[in-house]
């Protein structure tokens, strides 16, 4: 992974201070259930003493009655795990905190680093570009549906909150189901009306649970990413990283399609990472303003083909909900 060793510093000062809290909060656990339960600290002492002795007993070549010993360890271990549900404790309440599990909170499995490395490494990329605030503020719990009208809205057989609503709870669902089912969604409509917004609430949801997700905008991918690494030979340090991740992440969401200078180079590349990603079963998200029948007269056949077969599209539609937070926050300042 390209970084410097600024970024590699500041990625690790995370682990260790994730290692030292967790370490610090094993030990406030186990103080208060050797104060409820001194009980469990006798059977901490002998089951420690236990293992001492089987250690010895083998590298003095003696016998160390293994059978017995075990048998003895697993009533102590029975024994304990009673008192911590007798007390009301859960039954993993003293074992080993760990904010990964996956990697234990060293950033690596093996020889190759940890997803949570990886999406760290990400998350630290949108940090200094600024894409963190903006996850910050744009999540399912900041999602407020009261922006969206409740009257009927044009030809629309459902008033915009009806239709955001839905989709809204389609979008939880895909977050919910999304290590057992993945699959790929499509967001079209007018602006302003939380593609955007939306997007952000799945990116931030995954990221949460440890996926790693890559979210960029249409004009950013393909002039800046796809231009650098392709066209420029990689001029900057971290293209080809996120060029690669284009293809390796679990989402990869693409902001605004559409927006983008399309000629040969864009499309080819489009088609690529849509198709790449696909065969792979990589999930993906577009949001873009073109109204479906533009999709096909921007792209090739063979790139909306694949989105129309393989995407579940929502379309959104109702008054521009950018335009009413600003009125709000204008009303709230006076």
């Amino acid at each position: 992974m390209a970084f410097t060793d600024a970024q590699y510093d500041e990625l690790m000062s995370t682990y260790y201070t994730n290692q030292i809290e967790n370490r610090a909060l094993e030990q406030q656990r186990k103080d208060e259930v050797y104060a409820a339960i001194p009980r469990i600290r006798e059977i901490d002492q002998q089951l420690a003493t236990s293992s001492i002795d089987a250690v010895r007993a083998k590298l003095r070549g003696q016998s160390d009655n293994t059978d017995s010993a075990k048998e003895q360890n697993h009533a102590f271990i029975a024994e304990k795990a009673d008192l911590l549900k007798e007390h009301g404790f859960a039954k993993d309440y003293l074992q080993p905190i760990y904010t990964c599990p996956i990697c234990k909170d060293t950033g690596r499995i093996g020889s190759d680093y940890c997803p949570c490395f990886k999406q760290a490494w990400i998350s630290l990329l949108y940090k200094e570009s600024t894409m963190e605030n903006l996850l910050e503020t744009e999540n399912f719990d900041t999602f407020d549906l009261n922006y969206y009208s409740k009257e009927k809205y044009g030809e629309h057989p459902y008033t915009p909150y009806e239709n955001m609503s839905n989709i809204l709870n389609k979008t939880k669902s895909f977050v919910e189901t999304f290590d057992k089912q993945g699959g790929n969604l499509l967001f079209y409509g007018e602006t302003g009306v939380g593609k955007t917004f939306l997007s952000s609430c799945i990116a931030k949801a995954l990221m949460d649970t440890h996926h790693t997700v890559l979210y960029q905008s249409a004009i950013h991918l393909f002039e800046d990413i796809c231009g650098d690494v392709i066209m420029k030979k990689g001029q900057n340090p971290h293209s080809k990283e996120i060029y690669n991740y284009l293809y390796s992440c679990d989402l990869l969401i693409i902001d605004d399609l559409g927006t983008e200078f399309t000629n040969s180079f864009v499309i080819s590349q489009l088609y690529d990472i849509l198709n790449t990603r696909m065969r792979a079963n990589k999930s993906t998200v577009i949001s873009t303003n073109l109204k479906l029948h533009d999709l096909t007269e921007t792209y090739t056949d063979r790139i909306s083909t694949r989105i129309f077969a393989g995407y579940t599209a929502f379309s959104f539609y109702g008054e521009n909900v950018r335009l009413a937070k600003k009125r709000r926050q204008m009303q709230g300042l006076r």
